[in-house]
């Protein structure tokens, strides 16, 4: 799995404006067919920053939506934040859930 996380901070009043194209792109991206999840979070500890997260089954698919025209509006609202975004691109080789609680704790 392949996780892009890219944290924003947005003017107050492009606020709006971003979550509103960030919302028309989550949609279509959570319909391409590698796309495991696509979401936009709230911050609570600062509300002018947005996080938005991907999750893609691979560097390939990911790569082949980065070349997307989809993936133009998300670089137009990069452009809109009120300092450089920050951005990473992870790659998990291993996921794990409760079976690893249980088994540490054991």
């Amino acid at each position: 799995m392949t996780v892009s996380n890219l944290r924003m901070s947005v003017p107050r009043e492009k606020k709006d404006d971003i979550l509103r194209t960030l919302r028309m792109v989550t949609g279509p991206t959570r319909a391409h067919l590698n796309c495991i999840s696509c979401q936009i979070y709230q911050d609570l500890e600062d509300e002018n920053y947005v996080p938005f997260v991907q999750k893609w089954e691979s560097w390939k698919a990911l790569d082949k939506y980065i070349r997307s025209d989809e993936y133009k509006k998300i670089l137009a609202v990069m452009e809109l934040a009120s300092e450089p975004p920050d951005i990473k691109f992870v790659e998990a080789l291993k996921t794990d859930g409760m079976e690893l609680i249980e088994e540490i704790r054991g």
